[in-house]
C-alpha cells in the first residue's frame, strides 16, 4: 500500500498522533469507505496518506502488552504495541512490594513477546539489606534497585533502556512517572502520593510516549491493577518460575500441579528447603488464576 508510515504516540477519539522522522502529525481514520476505525494502541505502526492526513492501514504488531477488559471476560485491551521490553516498576514499600503483581506482569511480557526487567524503586525506605523475597528475582530476570528521588541506580538502568522502546508498567504509586522525571528531569510529569489505604493515585491518565534520547523511547502507562496476556499464556508459566520448573522435571507425573499429587518433586524441594515455599505458593496462585 502506498503512503508514508509512522508510529502512533497518542490516541484520541476518532484520531491519533503519529511521529515520522521527528515530525508529529495528527491523523484521522480514512473516511466512511475505510470501514470501522481500528482499536489503536501507542506504538502501533500505521500507513497513512500525508496529503489527506488519514490513516490507511495498521501494520502487524510484533509485540504487545495487554490487559483484560473487566466488563468483557476474555477480551484484551492492548496498552502498547511494538515495544522491546517491559520495565516492571515496583516499590520496596509505600505501596508494599507485591510479588503476585510482578509475576503477572512477567507472564504478560512473555505472552506479548517483550523482554521483562524489574526496577525496584524507593530503596531509600529500606532498613537493612534487600528483602530476600525481592532479591530472589535477580535469579529470574534483570533486577535494578533504584531511588527516583535520590538518583540511586539510574546510571545502571539507563543502558538497559538505550536503543529500544521500553514500557514502564506497575501498580499505581510505585513511582513510574517519578522514575521518568529522574531520567529526564525537564519533562516534569505529574506524580502523586500513595493513599492511606496503601494504593497509589492514578497520575498518568493515559500512556505517554517519551523520548529519553535518540533511539531510546519510554512509554509510561497508567497504573493498572489487572494485567493479562493472550489466552493460553499460562503455558509460559515455567518462564516466570524457572526455579519451580527445574524441580518439576523430577515429578512422577508430567502434568503435576504440585498440589497433592504423589511423587511431586517440587513439594519435596520446598519441604527440604531447596525451593522457597513462597515461590511455590505464588506459582499455585498464578496457575489457578492466570
Amino acid at each position: 500500500m502506498s503512503g508514508a508510515t509512522g508510529s502512533v504516540i497518542a490516541v484520541h477519539r476518532g484520531e491519533c498522533e503519529v511521529v515520522r522522522d521527528g515530525e508529529v502529525l495528527a491523523l484521522r481514520w480514512g473516511g466512511r469507505r475505510a470501514g470501522p476505525a481500528p482499536e489503536l494502541a501507542i506504538g502501533d505502526e500505521v500507513a497513512f496518506d500525508p496529503a489527506r492526513r488519514v490513516v490507511l492501514d495498521v501494520l502487524p504488531r510484533r509485540t504487545r502488552l495487554a490487559r483484560l477488559r473487566p466488563r468483557f471476560p476474555g477480551r484484551e485491551h492492548v496498552l502498547v504495541a511494538n515495544a522491546d521490553r517491559l520495565v516492571i516498576v515496583a516499590s520496596v514499600d509505600d505501596p508494599p512490594f507485591r510479588p503476585g503483581a510482578v509475576d503477572r506482569f512477567m507472564l504478560a511480557a512473555f505472552a506479548g513477546g517483550l523482554e521483562p526487567i524489574l526496577a525496584v524503586n524507593k530503596v531509600d525506605l529500606l532498613e537493612g539489606g534487600p528483602p530476600p523475597e525481592i532479591a530472589a528475582y535477580a535469579e529470574v530476570l534483570p533486577l535494578h534497585w533504584v531511588c527516583a528521588t535520590r538518583g540511586d541506580g539510574l546510571e545502571a538502568l539507563r543502558p538497559a533502556l538505550r536503543g529500544a522502546r521500553s514500557v514502564l508498567a506497575g501498580h499505581s504509586g510505585v513511582g513510574k512517572s517519578s522514575l521518568v522525571n529522574a531520567l529526564r528531569p525537564e519533562l516534569r510529569l505529574a506524580t502523586g502520593r500513595v493513599t492511606r489505604h496503601g494504593r497509589g493515585r492514578h497520575t498518568t491518565a493515559r500512556s505517554e510516549w517519551i523520548q529519553l534520547e535518540p533511539g531510546s523511547v519510554v512509554i509510561d502507562t497508567p497504573g493498572v491493577r489487572s494485567i493479562a496476556g493472550a489466552p493460553g499464556a499460562i503455558a509460559l508459566i515455567d518462564r516466570v518460575y524457572p526455579d519451580v520448573a527445574r524441580h518439576a522435571a523430577g515429578c512422577r507425573f508430567s502434568d503435576c500441579a504440585h498440589a497433592a499429587e504423589p511423587g511431586c518433586a517440587v513439594r519435596a524441594a520446598a519441604e527440604a528447603g531447596e525451593l522457597s515455599p513462597a515461590r511455590l505458593r505464588a506459582f499455585r496462585r498464578l496457575a489457578a488464576d492466570p
